[in-house]
């Protein structure tokens, strides 16, 4: 507990720095501010957690079993996210080409998924593709909360709440590893919090939310590394944003529309264009990332199956889809 209250301190001191530094975000076409707010507030997030995680991991992980296969590279792990942070930060002083952000996406994510012990496959093709799908799910989980973070509290809120279950949420082989992780994280984002909600003192910035989704989705590898059906637990923790993400992904791609380019047309800024505050479009993201977390609870101990605790989930999104192109009839907002 002590460690936890100084990883949140240290984030906190961070990100009272950075509001004073006030390296401006200024309001851009997806934006739901209208005013320019200081960013970089993940800086303290991701300093303080990559500060506070080989503490953690020497205090909760020796307690717990390890993977039979072998150890997670942790120092390669914070080594791939210095990398993606330094590029991250230098793009929210600098904004660069898209290109550029992948690069370091994609550069980072491969140096994670290399931390990873090698899996019982004997085929090569078969250890090459699994590579490749991991590399693509963490380059996915960064830029999913990167395009989600553009909401008071929504991303930063959703992702402590994440955290927060992920250690009852994790299959015993690798717990002993996921636990410090979760935990250094939300400790940083606990201290990061009250300056992002309900008024928005700074934000994230890609360094911030970049880092997080890239950390989220290398929890989600380790868990699916774990079995138990370990490898629904973040798909299901995070469907409000993934399923927000997917669908106006495919919206604008299908309407022939940029899908890099900066937009208004999430599920969550076409509600709050509709009149909806950020004071409760934020708490109903964490309330479904709960109750995504309650599902994968139930299917890990056996309660449900996988395709009821999926079809759920989707059920849940669907009506929520359906709720907000209901209100932009009543509360027209434009085009998306």
């Amino acid at each position: 507990m002590v460690l936890l209250v100084a990883i949140g301190a240290v984030s906190m001191l961070l990100v009272r720095i950075m509001v004073r530094v006030r390296v401006l975000d200024h309001p851009v076409a997806r934006s739901a501010h209208s005013v320019p707010v200081p960013t970089g507030g993940g800086i303290g997030i991701m300093a303080a957690f990559m500060a506070g995680m080989p503490v953690a991991g020497a205090i909760w992980g020796s307690g717990t079993q390890r993977p039979a296969s072998g150890h997670f590279g942790t120092a390669g792990f914070i080594g791939a996210l210095a990398l993606l942070c330094l590029v991250s930060w230098y793009d929210d002083l600098r904004p660069r080409p898209v290109a550029v952000k992948l690069l370091a996406q994609f550069a980072a994510a491969m140096v994670i998924v290399a931390c990873f012990p090698p899996l019982a496959i004997t085929s090569t093709a078969a250890t090459l593709l699994l590579a490749i799908g991991s590399v693509v799910w963490l380059v996915f989980m960064a830029n999913c909360v990167n395009f989600m973070d553009g909401m008071n509290g929504l991303v930063s809120g959703t992702s402590l709440c994440a955290y927060l279950m992920l250690p009852w949420l994790a299959p015993a082989p690798v717990a002993a590893t996921v636990i410090p992780i979760a935990g250094s994280m939300a400790a940083a984002i606990a201290g990061f919090l009250p300056f992002n909600f309900p008024r928005a003192r700074i934000f994230m910035g890609d360094v911030g939310s970049q880092g997080c989704g890239m950390v989220l989705g290398t929890l989600g590898l380790l868990l699916a590394h774990g079995g138990h059906g370990g490898w629904a637990v973040m798909p299901l923790l995070m469907s409000g944003l993934l399923c927000d993400v997917t669908f106006t992904l495919l919206r604008r791609w299908r309407a022939g529309e940029s899908i890099v380019t900066a937009h208004r047309g999430h599920l969550y800024q076409v509600a709050h264009r509709s009149g909806l505050p950020c004071t409760l479009l934020s708490p109903l993201a964490w309330g479904m990332c709960l109750w995504g977390g309650a599902l994968a609870w139930l299917l890990r101990h056996g309660g449900i199956p996988a395709w009821a605790a999926f079809a759920l989930a989707a059920a849940t999104q669907a009506a929520w889809a359906g709720y907000v192109r209901h209100r932009v009839r009543t509360h027209p907002v434009g085009r998306w």
